[in-house]
């Protein structure tokens, strides 16, 4: 675990490049990967086009399950939150929360979030490579 004091000295980047590696080898393990992987692709494309309070949204709405199995759109949203921590303070993202910021932190928020989404893209193609699981 590193200390406050040393992912203060750390580039953002290097935080992200690592804890997005993280997150994606425990993405791995699980049983929604080929979901997740699909997923954490698209998701910059999703925040570009659909703005950050319905990326969170869509992803909300879908990692709710009557069971207690993750779901990938949980996992993804989940693992973005831990991304965008360490500089928002924000444990879990949140619509809720989002619709309580003021104008300036929300754009600095999405701003993160389109960085972070794009460390998760890239680990996910490191990861996973190529590989697609054909569709049904």
């Amino acid at each position: 675990m590193h200390s406050v004091l040393e992912s203060d000295l750390q580039p953002r980047a290097v935080q992200w490049l690592q804890c997005a590696k993280n997150l994606v080898r425990e993405a791995a393990d699980t049983r929604v990967r080929s979901e997740y992987a699909s997923l954490a692709r698209g998701l910059p494309a999703l925040l570009h086009q659909s703005g950050l309070f319905q990326t969170i949204a869509y992803l909300e709405s879908r990692s709710r399950r009557a069971s207690n199995n993750p779901t990938a759109h949980g996992l993804v949203l989940a693992h973005l939150a831990s991304l965008l921590s360490p500089f928002t303070g924000m444990k879990e993202l949140k619509t809720d929360e989002l619709t309580q910021m003021k104008l300036h932190e929300y754009l600095v928020v999405s701003r993160l979030s389109l960085e972070a989404a794009s460390w998760l893209k890239r680990m996910v193609e490191i990861q996973f490579g190529d590989e697609e699981e054909p569709h049904a």
